[in-house]
């Protein structure tokens, strides 16, 4: 798909490489030359916050002879910067704050400001992350391309002038000391969440709403909330103020924007522009997560749900989801069954 006039594609289906229109690059090994990792900056970040920036990744196998100690030599932290990366495929040792889990396929992690982070593959992974308030990371991609295309003129990727120019541009990035650490189970990993293992979990007919970070850890600019839909369930905006951005993980839906009709499968981001009325609908049961979500999803859905449990009769007034809806920052304009 050609890229829209708003600077990003509708659609983007992160598992057509060939076809995407995506640049991706390699780092690699510098003792052996086998790769370390393929990665391309997928969306470029947006406002202050710099919300939307995503980057779609391959961690590759560690290379031969390198240990996971040796491996976690890259152990750093960021003073501003919120990652959420989702493993949408293989195995890794993740550390983070003096402790090491493994983490496989359908693992979330939520990294916060702060927090000492490093990672060692023993398969290549499919790491999928989001970003907001780190330029370093952004930033450092950018220069890595630009580095690239000014090797190809005859300037040395360490110039001296040139490193300089890039330590500037980025300070978000700090590198750590080889770290020590206990070994625990992935479900005392703080960090790492799951899809069925939400904060919170609503449930209704025809989809189910799961709390998988909050907007605490994220310094209050937004939390990531998954819908999971069963076929035929479908939800509509009108004309909202808010950008929308959703990353179908599995199964397969169905957009309609502008006219037209889009069949987005898993592996999958959806782009919205303000003000742009659109439906999604579920062909199959999807798991879509709202990406930077700015609406109020949690506190909607726990107000909501004491309505429906101390005071159902106050949903037969229309007035009552509209307060609702306002209060908490909701424009969904409508939804295929009732949130009774």
């Amino acid at each position: 798909m050609s890229m829209t006039e708003f600077g990003y594609d509708f659609v983007l289906d992160l598992e057509d490489r060939e076809h995407n229109g995506i640049n991706y690059f390699t780092r690699y090994n510098v003792n052996n030359g086998e790769p370390e990792e393929v990665m391309s900056v997928a969306l470029d970040a947006e406002g202050p916050h710099g919300r939307y920036n995503m980057c779609d990744t391959i961690m590759c196998k560690m290379p031969t002879g390198v240990t996971v100690d040796e491996a976690f030599k890259m152990c750093h932290m960021h003073e501003f910067g919120y990652e959420t990366f989702f493993v949408d495929s293989g195995l890794m040792h993740l550390y983070v704050d003096g402790k090491v889990c493994m983490v496989k396929t359908g693992d979330i992690i939520q990294l916060q400001a702060g927090q000492v982070h490093a990672m060692a593959s023993e398969e290549d992974v499919k790491w999928r992350g989001w970003f907001h308030d780190l330029d370093s990371f952004h930033n450092g991609i950018q220069a890595g391309k630009v580095a690239a295309r000014l090797a190809k003129t005859g300037v040395p990727r360490d110039d001296p002038e040139f490193m300089a120019a890039r330590m500037a541009t980025g300070k978000d990035f700090y590198l750590c000391e080889p770290p020590v650490y206990d070994r625990i189970p992935t479900e005392e990993m703080m960090a790492v969440r799951h899809p069925d293992r939400p904060l919170a979990q609503f449930d209704f007919e025809g989809f189910s709403i799961r709390q998988i970070t909050r907007r605490c850890e994220n310094a209050g600019v937004s939390e990531l909330i998954l819908c999971r839909m069963e076929p035929g369930f479908s939800f509509s905006y009108g004309y909202h103020k808010l950008r929308e951005q959703y990353y179908v993980r599995t199964g397969k839906v169905k957009l309609e924007l502008f006219g037209d009709e889009y069949i987005v499968t898993g592996g999958s981001i959806i782009n919205i522009p303000i003000l742009a009325p659109f439906t999604i609908t579920a062909i199959e049961q999807s798991d879509v997560y709202d990406i930077n979500g700015q609406a109020n999803w949690f506190p909607f859905f726990l107000n909501l749900e004491s309505i429906r449990k101390k005071d159902p009769d106050r949903l037969n007034d229309p007035e009552t989801l509209r307060f609702l809806k306002e209060k908490f920052n909701v424009e969904t304009a409508a939804i295929s069954t009732s949130l009774r």
